[in-house]
């Protein structure tokens, strides 16, 4: 990485790891969080939104300044991305997501200049994606990069991400990784990579209530991006040996109790990672090795986040 970036492209990526040490005091296990909220735009999924782009390029389909439009159903993360993207390659950019997603993420998609449209998320848990099919055929001269099934997306994640826990962790990777799902590139493209230096590694997935990757099974929820209803194209489901489920209520006090001991203000999904994470260790031998991943940051839940003894009320959807 240059000392001095002539893009902010240039710095996405090679983001730290860090052991919750105040959170596992007196618990004999470790538990790592590699802190993928401090990529430009604030979350992992600029990876994938600069290297669809740069596929597409490669493919013939986008060419960069030509001012052609982008669309993608998103709920919010891979937007910011996109929109980062866009703006610094010179595309124009439709974003659809789902109308009970968090408003603050809505506010911050629209402020990057780009087009909004809302889905109607009581049309089920994809009603963004339906909704941007509906688009595109209406308009065939824009390119979808469809995260859940671009190859891509995944392997962003085994060129980069992976890489990096490779040098943070050298000659001896954790004996579990903890992952959320959404479009499934990130838990592919890492625990393909991670797997193949140790094999006997675990991997988790974090699931919300009533939702089951492995069952195929999906209900709606209100942890945003953790499931999109659907097992999507990108995810190797033959990787995950265990399900956790966690509900929005403990996501949101984790988010507050990360602020409190660790001084870590991470977003729900993110949250749901950690809580998923405790929990496995709790259960396990000591001595064990937790990964997980923080996704994205507190600021876009704010407005959701409550006040001790309130409900949580995150405001999304599958």
């Amino acid at each position: 990485m240059p000392m001095i970036a002539s893009s902010v492209l240039e710095l996405i990526g090679r983001t730290p790891v860090l052991e919750l040490r105040r959170l596992t005091a007196g618990l004999d296990r470790s538990l790592y969080v590699k802190l993928e909220m401090l990529n430009p735009g604030g979350s992992h999924k600029v990876r994938i939104a600069l290297n669809m782009v740069l596929a597409a390029e490669h493919e013939g389909l986008l060419t960069r300044g030509s001012g052609q439009t982008i669309i993608e159903p998103t709920g919010g993360n891979t937007g910011t991305g996109l929109a980062m993207v866009a703006a610094l390659l010179g595309y124009r950019l439709v974003l659809v997501i789902p109308d009970n997603y968090s408003p603050a993420k809505q506010r911050l998609l629209r402020a990057f200049g780009h087009q909004i449209v809302l889905s109607d998320h009581r049309l089920g848990g994809n009603s963004h994606g339906e909704k941007a099919m509906e688009l595109q055929f209406e308009h065939p001269d824009w390119i979808m990069l469809n995260q859940q099934a671009n190859p891509a997306n995944p392997a962003m994640h085994d060129q980069t991400t992976a890489v990096e826990l490779l040098e943070a962790f050298p000659g001896s990777l954790p004996d579990v990784m903890v992952a959320g799902v959404g479009t499934g590139g990130h838990l592919t493209g890492i625990g393909r990579t991670l797997r193949r230096h140790r094999p006997d590694m675990r991997i988790v997935a974090v699931a919300p209530p009533g939702c089951s990757y492995r069952q195929n099974k999906f209900s709606t929820h209100r942890l945003q991006g953790l499931a999109v209803g659907l097992v999507p194209a990108n995810l190797d489901v033959a990787l995950i040996d265990d399900e956790i489920v966690v509900h929005e209520d403990e996501a949101a006090a984790m988010m507050r109790t990360l602020m409190r001991t660790e001084g870590l203000a991470v977003g729900l999904s993110s949250a749901a990672n950690v809580v998923a994470a405790l929990a496995y260790a709790r259960s396990s031998r000591p001595g064990t090795r937790i990964l997980t991943f923080a996704y994205d940051s507190a600021q876009d839940y704010l407005d959701e986040l409550p006040e001790p003894g309130e409900t949580a009320n995150p405001g999304g959807s599958s």
